[in-house]
């Protein structure tokens, strides 16, 4: 699809400390998802992972985004019967059918049409333990009347059933995070890393709004997904469409293993004098280390920004993958490639942006996945945009100005230098590779 810029915005999430120490934050996604919504005449999809608002332990819920969002929601269907809503969401919200979902049970009382997805058809991650899985336990279903073990989003949850963990152990997601809203004359997409929940409310997260015709290749994907949970997205009618106008960016969807397939042909294809940024919040896939320590070789400028894995909804990771990942790029590339991390205090850099600037073209692909196998190699449901732009534009400067001001702790201190998380852990090294290939991490 060709764009006009002027219908592209860039939204981010941030978290900083300031000179004193003291921590700020700014939120712009779901603000302007709100409005978007608030704004709707016929129709709104919505497709988002995390749902709920368990905060995980001790972890610090700035907005329960999953309760503002349900309530927009609920209100816009009462406000307006008329408009068609489709909620699509993933079984982690419910515990794989062992919990009840209050935000899920509101949506279905006001006549939103909720889907929650259906994961036994997508390839298996973990295959050691789903071969067993699929022989053995699936016939057991599953129970919301409560069990014996530990919620595991929540200590202060009610307990649930063995058999949500046995389900969960097969680490399928449906990870998308995306939103389609009509505004009466148009369309708007967003494409976003941020999930609408109050664990995750603190993350630092980055979005893409597009308005115009790109909607209809998001919603092809989504109506697979309804199609695949044996559900349907509703009828509606389409607002009248705008005359196209000639436009500078090129946008497309990418979906599952697509993702992959065009960041390997960007990276493969980058040549001395380009420049990669890449922001994630996981970073593990072997093709995209081999292509980038390649890519450094043949002299390309290559920064890495990324999360040093060490918090989780108030537990404490070890930094599997990105401190294994990250250093073994800098040393590959003989420190050619440069490496910051995010400067986190119980939150997440949750970003997930790749940027290519060639010739004077930049492309920039973002959205719900991360840089890991079970992300790229079509086993989660995910969904990015790339945006193929002039690399003097202004929506390449707002890019490259988002990086930069992280980069280089403008205005305040957002990332540490790489030797802050240096790890030269050999157990650790052999035990992400392991986890990686064979599935056996939640990467």
């Amino acid at each position: 699809h060709s764009v006009p810029e002027e219908q592209i915005d860039v939204v981010y999430d941030l978290r900083w400390v300031d000179e004193s120490g003291a921590l700020h934050h700014e939120q712009h996604i779901f603000d302007t998802l709100f409005a978007l919504i608030e704004g709707a005449q016929r129709y709104i999809l919505v497709d988002m992972f995390l749902f709920n608002s368990y905060g995980g332990r001790d972890s610090e819920v700035h907005r329960q985004l999953s309760t503002e969002l349900t309530e927009l929601l609920v209100a816009k269907k009462k406000a307006s019967p008329g408009i068609a809503i489709d909620f699509i969401t993933d079984p982690i919200n419910t515990v794989y059918g062992g919990s009840v979902s209050k935000e899920i049970e509101q949506l279905e009382e006001a006549g939103v049409n909720v889907i929650v997805t259906r994961l036994d058809d997508l390839h298996d991650s973990n295959f050691l333990y789903s071969v067993f899985w699929r022989t053995f336990l699936q016939w057991f279903g599953n129970s919301e009347e409560g069990g014996w073990l530990m919620h595991p989003f929540s200590p202060q949850a009610e307990k649930i059933t063995l058999r949500s963990y046995l389900r969960l152990l097969n680490f399928k997601a449906n990870h998308r995070k995306i939103a389609i809203v009509d505004s009466g004359d148009e369309m708007a997409t967003m494409v976003s890393s941020a999930n609408p929940h109050g664990g995750s409310s603190l993350h630092s997260n980055i979005a893409l709004v597009v308005r115009g015709p790109i909607w209809i290749s998001v919603y092809e994907a989504e109506t697979a997904v309804a199609k695949m949970s044996g559900g349907r997205l509703s009828d509606f009618s389409v607002p009248p469409v705008r005359p196209s106008r000639p436009g500078s960016a090129g946008v497309r969807i990418l979906t599952e293993n697509q993702i992959k397939d065009v960041l390997l042909e960007r990276i493969e294809s980058a040549s001395s004098g380009d420049a990669i940024r890449i922001a994630q919040f996981y970073l593990a896939d072997r093709d995209i280390l081999d292509g980038l320590a390649a890519a450094s070789g043949e002299g390309v400028d290559i920064k890495l920004l990324l999360d040093p894995n060490k918090d989780a909804f108030g537990y404490e990771k070890i930094g599997i993958p990105n401190r294994q990942a990250g250093h073994e790029l800098v040393r590959r590339s003989n420190q050619r490639i440069e490496l910051r991390w995010y400067d986190t205090h119980g939150e997440q850099f949750h970003t997930k942006l790749f940027m290519h600037e060639s010739g004077g073209t930049m492309n920039v692909i973002l959205g719900s996945a991360n840089l890991t196998r079970r992300n790229l190699d079509n086993f989660n449901l995910e969904l990015d945009v790339e945006l193929t732009i002039d690399a003097a534009s202004d929506t390449a400067r707002a890019f490259i100005d988002y990086f930069e001001r992280i980069w280089t702790n403008k205005g305040g201190r957002y990332t540490l230098s790489k030797e802050s998380f240096e790890d030269d852990s050999q157990l650790k090294r052999v035990l992400y590779r392991i986890q990686e290939w064979f599935g056996l991490s939640t990467f």
